[in-house]
């Protein structure tokens, strides 16, 4: 531990002040935007007569909730392991795969693909977590295709033609593998924010070649433009709805690029003596918060929140927890309800793995104590949170009798168990609520 580092108790009042002023909004937004996009209308018809007893029991979503599985094989011990998979498992349908060049390829040509790759922190291979997808029944993402940060070292000793011909090998190798396992992939990542970086570290235009590599090579899966903090809500509050990643995606998809899907990053990563500042707003002021989630609603492409970090700092103090864990909520509730929002994903689930940090420390993104979990596997109160609203608050569950030879009712999108008992006799079905007015016959 790195015990310098000063205990700073936030402020609630001041943390919360903005949700509990437009606190109607807020749920105004929410209740009607969950009835009109997140529930729908379904029908159960009955083949047999006579009273029936029937169960309609949610059991997965449609809507993606997920979180980056990069600790898969990571841990310290097997205990941490199976603690992670359960936990993880127990709230989440979606697991975000790691591509990252740097650590998928770290030689050149010896690609770690396969579960018996060199093993490495933070970084599993592939194959490891669509294994972890496969046993609990999650829908995989890949991240990141394209980056201009964690590239290779040895790519440096090339040209701008050769890296454009490795960056399409890269494409292909990853599309031979994996296009038709993973649904959607991150094609480029942050490069509205970073592209003067990204200048220097792959060539000029990089993202926009990436997007046509997308096209070709990932023609059907989906492929996300996904940004940065800065490009999106710290512009926001000084640029408006000429914020970068706004022109940037309008110009994008302009000049025709496949963009199927947008990602939006929410990394608070904010000093804690910053964080109840009152003239610090970038992440706490609700009214500039759904601004921009309506500025890119507007698009009519699916959407994401597609990293979190909401903080609760060093030592990760009562009261700071608390506060985790209602700005958990009230931005959980807020994104499930935005109209054309498709996922929302924690970034990292337990306390002390964070990046660019020593494990169990203060450092780098550890600082943040952005998990849901402290790194003793306990389970904080943004955790429960979380439990509370995907299990129980955000899922169908109805018990009921009828004579009629249908039943009607307005549930969740998901996965559904019916069991309908007529007499002695019992039947047990499955069925994907996927889509409004959906009708199954028992």
């Amino acid at each position: 531990m790195t015990e310098q580092i000063k205990k700073v108790v936030l402020d609630s009042e001041k943390v919360l002040s903005s949700f509990k002023k437009n606190i109607d909004k807020i749920e105004a937004r929410y209740k009607d935007g969950v009835e009109k996009y997140r529930k729908g209308n379904f029908t159960i018809k009955f083949l047999s007569s006579g009273q029936k007893t029937i169960s309609i029991k949610q059991i997965k979503h449609k809507f993606l909730f997920g979180c980056n599985a990069f600790m898969l094989d990571s841990f310290e011990s097997s205990d941490k392991e199976v603690l992670y998979k359960q936990k993880f498992s127990k709230i989440f349908n979606h697991a975000v795969v790691p591509f990252y060049w740097k650590d998928l390829e770290p030689q050149e040509d010896e690609l770690r693909f396969k579960k018996d790759s060199v093993k490495m922190y933070r970084r599993p291979a592939p194959d490891v977590v669509l294994d972890f997808c496969k046993e609990y029944d999650l829908q995989p993402k890949g991240h990141c295709l394209t980056w201009n940060w964690f590239t290779p070292d040895w790519l440096e000793k090339y040209n701008v033609d050769e890296r454009k011909r490795l960056l399409e090998k890269r494409f292909k190798e990853i599309s031979d593998e994996y296009a038709d396992k993973i649904p959607s992939f991150d094609i480029v990542n942050e490069s509205a924010s970073n592209y003067n970086i990204g200048k220097k570290t792959l060539f000029d235009g990089y993202d926009e070649y990436s997007l046509k590599l997308g096209g070709k090579y990932f023609a059907n899966n989906k492929k996300i433009l996904n940004e940065w903090n800065y490009a999106i809500w710290d512009t926001y509050v000084t640029s408006g709805k000429y914020m970068p990643f706004n022109m940037q995606l309008k110009d994008f998809i302009q000049k025709g690029y496949p963009i199927d899907e947008i990602g939006l990053q929410f990394h608070m990563f904010t000093p804690a003596e910053k964080l109840d500042n009152d003239s610090f707003d970038v992440f706490l002021n609700v009214e500039n918060h759904l601004d921009v989630l309506d500025v890119f609603n507007a698009y009519n492409l699916p959407m994401h929140i597609s990293e979190i970090t909401i903080p609760c700092y060093p030592y990760c103090l009562s009261q700071n927890e608390e506060i985790q864990a209602k700005l958990t909520e009230y931005f959980y509730k807020i994104w499930f309800s935005t109209p054309n929002m498709k996922s929302i994903v924690w970034w990292n689930l337990v306390d002390g793995y964070a990046a660019y940090a020593p494990r169990n420390s203060y450092e780098g993104e550890n600082y943040y104590a952005g998990g849901l979990l402290k790194y003793d596997m306990a389970e904080k109160s943004s955790y429960k949170v979380l439990d509370n609203l995907i299990n129980n608050e955000w899922k169908t569950n109805i018990n009921d009798t009828t004579n009629k030879n249908e039943l009607s009712f307005k549930g969740f999108y998901g996965e559904y168990e019916i069991t309908v008992t007529v007499g002695n006799k019992q039947q047990v079905k499955t069925v994907k609520f996927f889509d409004d007015n959906a009708v199954l016959e028992i």
